[in-house]
């Protein structure tokens, strides 16, 4: 996979907001084309406003997205948590298989 990409919308935070690495995999990673995102984000964002981001720059994934799991620094969240400065953040999509 390519190495992470920029996000287009980082410019509109200024300098007040935070920093976080997002983690792709299966679907996501596909629809993305990569395998991480560095994405900025206003300060007291949530990991539902991370979402809504993802969805602002690739609107197919809305219906994934609704039914992904979030873990924050390795453990699993809610979209509720609030996000730090330098969180690594992982959108666990579905798992099927047996």
């Amino acid at each position: 996979m390519a190495s992470p990409i920029a996000d287009p919308l980082a410019a509109s935070v200024g300098p007040a907001g935070v920093a976080v690495r997002v983690l792709l995999f299966a679907q996501l990673r596909d629809r993305f084309g990569v395998d991480a995102l560095n994405v900025s984000l206003p300060c007291g964002a949530t990991g539902r406003d991370l979402l809504q981001r993802l969805i602002q720059q690739r609107p197919a994934v809305e219906g994934l997205l609704a039914v992904c799991r979030l873990a924050v620094n390795c453990d699993y969240t809610t979209g509720e948590r609030v996000l730090e400065d330098g969180d690594e953040v992982v959108v666990i999509p579905p798992v099927s298989g047996g």
